[in-house]
This record gives C-alpha cells, structure tokens and sequence, in this order.
C-alpha cells in the first residue's frame, strides 16, 4: 500500500473502524455467552434443589 497516496488516510481509518466494530461484536458474545453460563448454573442448582424437595414430599414433579 501507497501511505503517500492522498485516500491512504481513508483506508487506514475504514480498517481501524472494522477492527473496533469486530473487537466489540467479539466482547459482546464472550460476555453474552459467559451471562447466559452463569444464568444455567444457577437455573441448575434451583432445579436439583426442587427435584430433591419434591421426592421427599412424595411428589412426582
């Protein structure tokens, strides 16, 4: 690439723009992905805990 050309400032930054626009796309999905792990483990002790109260009340549920 020509740095001495006259659109090489443009280029430069459309590149620097795509790479913030992927880095955060990137963030939200690891931080979206670590919510929703967090969410399930939590959802997975409620459950175990009811199924566990339920055969010692008798009920099938």
């Amino acid at each position: 690439m020509d740095f001495s050309a006259p659109h090489a400032g443009f280029v430069i930054a459309s590149y620097l723009v795509t790479f913030i626009v992927l880095l955060g796309l990137v963030l939200a999905t690891w931080l979206r992905q670590r919510r929703a792990r967090e969410q399930l483990k939590t959802l997975e002790e409620r459950g175990s805990r009811r199924r566990r109260r339920a055969g010692k009340d008798g009920d099938s549920a």
